[in-house]
């Protein structure tokens, strides 16, 4: 049964990144929210790249034209419909 993986993304973007792709291993659905404006290094761009091929959904708390835009209250609300939150 597929489960829907809500990742919050804080500091160690490259690494969040990395390990939500993982997570798409058992096919589950996972969702990642950028809490901070995404990194502009090499790692983290190449980590989002991988995550975009594997049809990963992202958002972000701030204004940036590759992910959709979420508000906190909004986030708030959605992560409660997801089976596995995890914080990074």
């Amino acid at each position: 049964m597929e489960k829907k993986i809500a990742v919050i993304v804080r500091e160690r973007q490259s690494e969040a990144i990395r390990m939500s792709v993982g997570l798409t291993v058992l096919d589950d659905k996972v969702e990642v929210f950028l809490m901070e404006p995404l990194k502009n290094d090499p790692a983290t761009l190449s980590e989002l790249d991988g995550a975009v091929e594997f049809g990963m959904k992202f958002y972000c708390l701030y204004p940036d034209s590759r992910f959709e835009d979420i508000g906190i209250e909004e986030l708030a609300e959605r992560i409660l419909h997801y089976d596995h939150v995890i914080p990074y």
